[in-house]
């Protein structure tokens, strides 16, 4: 075999091997429970007649109790947001645990006794546990669903 021949098929598996890379990070990776998004999402205030521009209102702030580093024996926090929605929790337990938020990264220290509050933007559409870091059992589950037209 030719050293030529041997650089055009080395071109070629890297060219093939890149290929695949790119479609997967800007087709398919959407679809990966920790998806990235490369695009920003219009979210926010909805449209109402007469060109008058509403805020909608934020929801209520939820409440999830943690129990001896899990859920209340009433299973965990089922939470149903909007896509846009600002998620507000205000997480209590009875002992110190870390919590993270699985798809969006969040991480935080529950001390126990202490009231604390996890804000962030409802920006990906789909169902997001609330674990407890040391056991990784959900103590809440997030559902974001897509705004309304």
């Amino acid at each position: 075999m030719r050293w030529r021949d041997r650089l055009i098929g080395v071109a070629l598996g890297v060219a093939l091997g890149l290929g695949v890379v790119v479609l997967f990070v800007f087709v398919y990776s959407e679809r990966t429970v920790d998806a990235p998004s490369l695009t920003r999402h219009q979210g926010g205030a909805h449209h109402r007649g007469g060109g008058n521009h509403a805020r909608p209102t934020a929801p209520p702030v939820a409440t999830v109790r943690v129990v001896g580093g899990a859920p209340p024996a009433s299973g965990p926090a089922e939470l149903a947001y909007r896509r846009g929605d600002l998620v507000r929790l205000n997480v209590v337990s009875d002992e110190t645990v870390g919590l993270t938020l699985l798809g969006y990264g969040i991480e935080r220290s529950v001390i126990a006794a202490q009231p604390t509050m996890i804000r962030f933007k409802a920006s990906k559409p789909g169902t997001f546990p609330l674990l407890v870091t040391a056991s990784h059992i959900d103590v809440a589950r997030i559902s974001v669903g897509q705004t309304p037209p």
